[in-house]
């Protein structure tokens, strides 16, 4: 069981705001947001807290994109997805009790975000067919309890010539939500005491629908050319932080 964090007021207010900040991120580019919270989160929170805490915002996050953009959502490529989460889900919870470390599962993300940035044209583009949907759904049901953030994973299989920036998003935010999802019960499961963190969770889910809000009313606003360059830009990012992970924490 992980150690019980107390929030003091001061943390809990910089944690509201920069729930607020990364949902804005998340609804205009629809990867980035989590990945930053996660970073902020750790200023204050041992990892073992951050991560169900985490999830629980992320999950908060996802939906109200889903909520706003619904009708934009790729139905195939989510029945395919929900099909390979779950058992994802089910092999993480071994792992948890065994792996002793996690920085391994980094290396082939990276790959496929700097395969997807800076392939040469000759080399085919990283469109999988829509039944492949269903691996990627088991790892990333598998890694998103094993390493919190799963935007920088999940990203690079969405940029794709045949999804405009709405359902790029929304897709995206229904498959996230789900593997967050699946992370309550796994850490339900382990023990850990969600009812402790109960106010400080109501606070942040808050602030993550007004985040989502105000980052959809942005991302209506972005021509496709414009949102595609944010998207890279901002996969870029999220490729050289996970190189930093790798080989210099």
């Amino acid at each position: 069981m992980a150690e019980l964090f107390v929030f003091s007021p001061w943390v809990t207010l910089f944690l509201g705001l920069s729930v607020i900040l990364t949902a804005i991120i998340s609804g205009v580019v629809g990867m980035a947001g989590g990945v930053t919270l996660l970073s902020l989160m750790t200023f204050f929170l041992k990892f073992e807290v951050i991560v169900p805490l985490h999830g629980i915002v992320q999950l908060s996050s996802n939906l109200s994109r889903f909520l706003f953009l619904k009708k934009f959502i790729h139905k195939k490529m989510v029945f395919y997805f929900f099909i390979g989460a779950p058992w994802g889900t089910i092999a993480a919870y071994t792992l948890l009790t065994s792996l002793p470390s996690n920085k391994m599962v980094f290396i082939p993300m990276a790959m496929l975000i700097f395969y997807t940035l800076f392939k040469p044209k000759k080399l085919p583009a990283l469109m999988i067919p829509l039944w492949s949907f269903s691996l990627l759904g088991f790892v990333t049901g598998l890694l998103a309890p094993l390493i919190g953030a799963t935007g920088p994973l999940l990203a690079p299989f969405f940029l794709r010539d045949d999804l405009n920036k709405e359902q790029i998003i929304a897709t995206k935010a229904v498959t996230q939500m789900f593997t967050h999802l699946l992370k309550i019960p796994l850490f339900i499961g382990l023990a850990f005491p969600y009812s402790d963190y109960m106010l400080p969770l109501i606070l942040m889910v808050i602030c993550a629908f007004i985040g989502t809000k105000l980052g959809v009313h942005l991302l209506d606003k972005l021509s496709e050319d414009l949102f595609r360059k944010i998207y890279q830009t901002a996969l870029l990012i999220a490729g050289i932080r996970i190189l930093t992970k790798i080989f210099l924490v």
